[in-house]
């Protein structure tokens, strides 16, 4: 009798939020209904949906609300289909509507859960393929895996176990490029679930040896990953027929579950350690274990692990024999598997019945629903399903008296009996194990090997190589030291150079300004001189003329100027030729007029130095502007001081 174990399905659950009327901005509203939602655990699980509900209708339309929208879909997707179906269809209306790529991707999938379960095997498959391409096109890697998880799982429950496997490799690809070992572990765990089901038992084996190899790397440790693969070392061990070995597996899986308080994984490990019961023919123990997998499958509103549990349990009732209720357990179970349309599942419903009926002496009942689950086992060349099928539909035909027929399913069932019983070979999985513990040995060993062979062959070459490598370092140290010491002497005497121009050009600077200063200073002077002599001369002064005539003398003494044009061309070396390059047709006065605005210097203290009035500065200042060429808007001090 083969019992069947649950698929992985991906939940989450929803905490509780007050109900919120009075309106808020809705960036607020979601912030603090997290909070909302973390401190009002006394709620029932009524009050919280119709809570989030309320939140909703409230919200406007932002990411927020498409967020909520998923999580309320995620809620309701096993209670109100209809519902969960307008909230997928709402969140793909305003994701679309904000162009919101990630929202557009989810909407996509939860649509193709939503047709999965309804069930409409071909919608959910568009939509699948939808999200892919979405989260593909926008590069949402990780919504990328989560989308090939779900459609694997989806052709799991329908039996293209091809095409699952195919999802899954996808799946890697992009988690190992996004380096996510978490993500790693658990797609590697849905492809051993895939082989499991081939009857594959090796690669199953391989695939989970290969899981826990990456889960241990992962920091700080993952208990609920780690339990996972528990899970399924227990379950590889279980169909290997090694039983007390996947006891101890599924039992701490079982305990790391309840701890972390993950219902969902303790409902599944239960039903999986009932499994290791039952093939132990403990059924007391069975029994413990599916019934209280059954009452958390009613509490979570699992449909599918209802079916299983239930089927499980009629399974206990039928080895006590009891078939009577087995019987009954296992059509309740048959139409909950129907509805959910699982072709793998419905194999084992078929088969369970059939079993049930043929220990009631309804042989043609059994002989029916051993071929409705042939066709199905068949269609997905599920080996193990349909070699306990073939021979319990062989003994159905013995015993109504169809021999012929009996005696053709029994050598298909011994057909097939051989083909799993080489995959269950111990030889192999204990050699594999071996196999995974030896193989970094093995490549040290090779390695060793290959590098004392060269090193045989390249042993006198290497020792001249190694001493002209040790003097080419030294050589190379001696040369990059002396090279070292060059350059940062050179380094110091440019910086001293520098430093010291640096000062030269400083003080001449200084004295310019000074010499300038001082001119325009020495013509103010004597230009009140001047002024004093002229009203001597009112006042009939005899001496007034001599002296006018040495103040002029001092006004238009050149030599004044040539003292200053030799300290402004030391410090502003190229200003002269510059502009004689740019501007041939400046006369020499307008030259120094240039020289002195170079400077910075007031219209007031120019006047000083060039002996004359503030409006004859303003005049040259317009006749030089005209000469450049000089628009209204262009500043004659900041063209000067450019050149």
């Amino acid at each position: 009798m083969n019992i069947n174990y649950l698929n992985y399905i991906y939940s989450s659950e929803l905490f509780i939020v007050k109900n919120l009327n009075e309106k808020m901005n809705s960036n607020f509203r979601f912030i603090f209904v997290l909070l909302v939602l973390m401190s009002n655990l006394t709620f029932s699980q009524d009050n919280k949906l119709d809570s989030l509900k309320n939140l909703y209708s409230n919200l406007d339309d932002t990411k927020e609300k498409i967020k909520l929208s998923h999580q309320l879909f995620k809620k309701v997707t096993h209670k109100d289909k209809p519902l969960a179906f307008e909230y997928a269809t709402d969140q793909l209306k305003i994701s679309k509507k904000i162009n919101y790529t990630q929202g557009i991707g989810t909407a996509y999938r939860d649509i193709a859960y939503y047709y999965k379960y309804l069930p409409n095997i071909d919608s959910s498959r568009y939509f699948y393929e939808k999200s892919i391409n979405t989260f593909k096109k926008f590069n949402h890697k990780e919504r990328l895996v989560t989308a090939y998880d779900r459609y694997a799982m989806l052709e799991v429950v329908h039996g293209d176990y091809n095409k699952a496997l195919k999802l899954l490799e996808e799946s890697q690809i992009v988690a190992k490029d996004l380096k996510n070992g978490k993500m790693l572990t658990d797609i590697l765990l849905r492809a051993s679930t895939v082989h499991l089901n081939k009857g594959n038992y090796l690669s199953a084996m391989e695939v989970v040896l290969k899981a826990a190899k990456i889960s241990d790397t992962i920091s700080p440790k993952n208990n609920i990953l780690s339990a996972t693969v528990l899970l399924d070392v227990g379950r590889v061990e279980r169909h290997r027929g090694n039983y007390k070995a996947a006891i101890e597996p599924t039992r701490k899986a079982l305990e790391l579950f309840k701890t972390e308080k993950e219902y969902k994984w303790e409902m599944i490990a239960s039903n999986q350690l009932g499994n290791v019961y039952w093939y132990l023919a403990d059924y007391n123990n069975a029994l413990i274990y599916y019934q209280k997998s059954y009452e958390m499958a009613k509490t979570l509103n699992r449909e599918g692990n209802i079916a299983s549990a239930m089927n499980n349990i009629g399974a206990v009732y039928a080895k006590q024999g009891n078939h009577q209720k087995a019987l009954q357990l296992y059509k309740e179970a048959h139409e909950v598997t129907k509805k959910i349309g699982s072709r793998s599942n419905l194999i084992i419903s078929y088969e369970s019945i059939g079993v049930s009926e043929l220990e009631l002496d309804n042989y043609n009942e059994a002989i029916n629903n051993f071929t409705e689950g042939i066709k199905l086992g068949e269609e997905i060349n599920a080996l193990e399903d349909l070699n306990y099928i073939y021979k319990n539909r062989a003994e159905a035909y013995e015993k109504n008296q169809s021999y012929k027929l009996a005696l053709l399913d029994q050598k298909r069932h011994q057909a097939i009996n051989d083909s799993i019983f080489s995959k269950k070979s111990n030889d192999k999985i204990e050699e594999l194990k071996a196999k995974y513990e030896s193989e970094k040995k093995e490549k040290e060993i090779t390695i060793q090997k290959n590098e004392i062979e060269i090193l045989k062959r390249k042993e006198e070459v290497s020792k001249k190589q190694r001493l002209l490598y040790i003097l080419g370092l030294i050589s190379l140290a001696i040369l990059g030291s002396l090279l070292y010491y060059g350059v940062s002497q050179k380094l110091k005497r440019s910086k001293l150079e520098r430093e010291k121009l640096d000062l030269a050009l400083d003080h001449k600077k200084k004295e310019l300004t000074s010499h300038a200063l001082h001119l325009a200073k020495k013509n103010e002077v004597l230009e009140n001189l001047k002024q004093k002599a002229k009203e001597l001369k009112e006042n009939n002064s005899t001496n007034y003329n001599q002296l006018i005539q040495t103040i002029n003398f001092d006004l238009q003494d050149d030599n004044n100027w040539e003292n200053f044009k030799k300290y402004f061309e030391e410090v502003h070396t190229e200003f002269n030729s510059n502009v004689k390059q740019k501007y041939p047709e400046v006369t020499s006065n307008e030259l120094r007029l240039m020289a002195l605005l170079k400077m910075n210097l007031t219209s007031k203290e120019i006047a000083s130095i060039l002996n004359i009035s503030n409006d004859g500065i303003k005049k040259a200042r317009y006749r030089l502007r005209k000469k450049l060429n000089l628009s209204t808007e262009d500043s004659l001090q900041e063209i000067v001081i450019a050149l």
